[in-house]
């Protein structure tokens, strides 16, 4: 049995949306009042990054995790891979499964995506759960990105040199050492993950680098994070725009996206509400998957009624 195998997820399933999708499915409790989650992972994930809450989330609702475009097991199959053409796929997700309002899970980029779903069709959203997402930048210097993520995503930038750097990066590194350098950013402890989840991390990478799409996937989608992030006026007014109840997770070490940076984007909707995790980085739902649990459940218990409510646009 290989790493991702020991997970024990699902059986694979798949849906056409101007070409394949990969994703799973954990059933819920069934009930006429049952809740859809459907989860978003983050830049250079997949819906691996859901394997520790996935099945607690089931308890209560029906949830369902998605590989983007360029990313898991999702081809990009002509389609492209930056956020505004995955935001594209999640919606067009949504529709081929014809699934009610549902409840976005977003992770960094996956937020992203799912406040642009929101914002422009807030019909199909009954509310969010947002896990560090990549929201704008502050004006304030407290709300600025750390300079060194910014020299790198600006490196990104540069399409010669990003593909350079980015394909010399994994080969120099190979898949264990790129796995644990990313979580050596994206975590602030990378010894509170679970073994078996980072072995099957580095199993993805592994396979990942034998996909000629890879690297340009994952450069496509990193340099529109950071263009909307250059110029975060649009974006800004976007997350504005998205309405409805959200429950604003954010570890309080995250080294990627300033907590300065979540505060201002909650401030903006009294239906929002932030809950900040001690000792947790950028990615909570792996570094602390029973606190980030108990989190959700108890916004879940305060918010049901609302929930079973579409957004109003």
């Amino acid at each position: 049995m290989d790493a991702i195998e020991a997970l024990n997820l699902p059986e694979s399933r798949w849906v056409d949306v101007n070409g394949p999708v990969h994703y799973c499915e954990w059933p819920g409790p069934g009930g006429a009042d049952e809740l859809t989650m459907v989860c978003v992972h983050g830049l250079g994930g997949s819906l691996l990054n859901w394997a520790p809450v996935a099945p607690g989330l089931a308890k209560r609702s029906r949830v369902l995790a998605l590989d983007l475009a360029g990313f898991g097991l999702t081809p990009p199959e002509g389609r492209s891979t930056h956020v505004g053409a995955n935001w594209r796929l999640l919606d067009g997700f949504l529709k081929a499964l014809d699934l009610p309002p549902v409840v976005l899970v977003g992770n960094s980029m996956g937020g992203m995506i799912s406040l642009i779903e929101c914002a422009h069709n807030p019909q199909a959203v009954a509310g969010m759960i947002l896990v560090d997402a990549a929201f704008p930048r502050t004006r304030t210097a407290a709300g600025q990105f750390n300079p060194r993520v910014a020299a790198v995503f600006g490196l990104y930038s540069n399409r010669l040199v990003g593909e350079r750097f980015a394909a010399n990066r994994a080969r120099r590194l190979g898949p264990e050492r790129l796995v644990a350098e990313t979580l050596r950013v994206s975590a602030a402890d990378p010894s509170t993950l679970d073994p078996i989840l980072v072995e099957a991390m580095v199993e993805s990478v592994r396979r990942r680098q034998g996909m000629d799409y890879a690297t340009r996937a994952f450069l496509d989608a990193a340099r529109s994070i950071f263009r909307a992030q250059v110029a975060p006026g649009r974006y800004r007014e976007l997350v504005r725009r998205a309405h409805g109840p959200a429950l604003v997770i954010h570890g309080r070490r995250d080294q990627l996206v300033p907590l300065a940076a979540a505060r201002q984007a909650v401030s903006g909707h009294d239906d929002w509400e932030l809950a900040v995790l001690d000792d947790v980085g950028h990615i909570p739902q792996m570094e602390a998957p029973a606190l980030w649990l108990s989190t959700v459940e108890d916004w879940l218990d305060r918010t049901s009624m609302l929930l079973k409510q579409p957004v109003q646009a």
